[in-house]
């Protein structure tokens, strides 16, 4: 038994918005000198470079119509983050807000799927980028959370009906 899931439409949006602006910024000489030059502009820039990489990265597995999370029978994938977490490894399954104020605001709260397991350093040595690896070793006891997460803004469809599918696959396929 396989379920996939697929990235939300809304992705790319940012990538096409942002991509031209970007190009923008580099190809003007006056501005290449400037951000050469000038340690702050180089700051601020990477921040907007990063959220650019990622938008970009899951752009492309889009386009290579790859999707966002599979469940089987034996494991959950997150094909955004890039790891596979058994079943059997998991101890809880539960569904977390973005911690935003809901109070007068009228944008959408992203919720997310926080997935429990027994041994995080096990998955967090398979990260394969160090910087992540390192990066999400060093937060993983400062955050209230897990390290690892499914961002329901990223998945196609309801986040309560994915929540439920999820839920059952790791309550049926669990093995105690």
């Amino acid at each position: 038994m396989k379920e996939e899931l697929e990235f939300s439409p809304l992705q790319p949006i940012l990538f096409v918005i942002g991509s031209p602006a970007i190009c923008y910024i580099f190809s003007n000489k006056l501005n290449w000198f400037y951000l050469i030059h000038s340690w702050f502009l180089i700051i601020l820039t990477l921040p907007v470079i990063l959220f650019i990489w990622r938008q970009s990265r899951i752009t492309f597995l889009m386009l290579l119509r790859k999707p966002a999370v599979i469940l089987t029978d034996e494991s959950i994938t997150i094909t955004e983050r890039g790891y596979t977490i058994l079943w059997k490894d998991i101890m809880d399954i539960y569904m977390a807000n973005d911690g935003s104020p809901s109070g007068g605001t009228t944008a959408p709260k992203n919720r997310y799927i926080i997935i429990s397991v027994r041994e995080p350093e096990k998955y967090l040595k398979a990260v394969k980028n160090p910087l992540i690896r390192y990066y999400r070793w060093y937060t993983r006891n400062f955050w209230s959370y897990s390290p690892f997460e499914v961002n329901l803004f990223l998945v196609k469809g309801d986040d309560d009906e994915i929540y439920q599918l999820v839920l059952k696959y790791y309550q049926n396929f669990r093995g105690f």
